[in-house]
């Protein structure tokens, strides 16, 4: 499967807070990703791999029934993107 904004966000999070430099090149290239794949509303969409568990209502959220994904995506991927602004090296 193609990245995206939840498995990036999410390992580039956890490979800084275990200590990885975010000045190394592979991290870098993930932050890239990050902001390359940034919609204009400030939001990622990921496409959502799972069976409905849940009736679907309407968060206000944009990307319609793959809101639920996109919103944790868009919280990975603002987590990586911030807290590499103020790392420590």
């Amino acid at each position: 499967m193609e990245s995206d904004a939840y498995a990036t966000g999410q390992t580039l999070f956890v490979l800084q807070e275990s200590g990885l430099s975010v000045s190394t090149p592979a991290y870098q290239r993930g932050l890239q990703f990050l902001l390359n794949t940034q919609l204009t509303d400030g939001s990622w969409q990921v496409k959502t791999r799972s069976k409905p568990v849940q009736t679907y209502y309407e968060s206000d959220f944009p990307h319609g029934k793959d809101q639920f994904i996109s919103i944790s995506a868009t919280s990975w991927a603002v987590a990586a993107l911030g807290s590499s602004l103020f790392s420590v090296e």
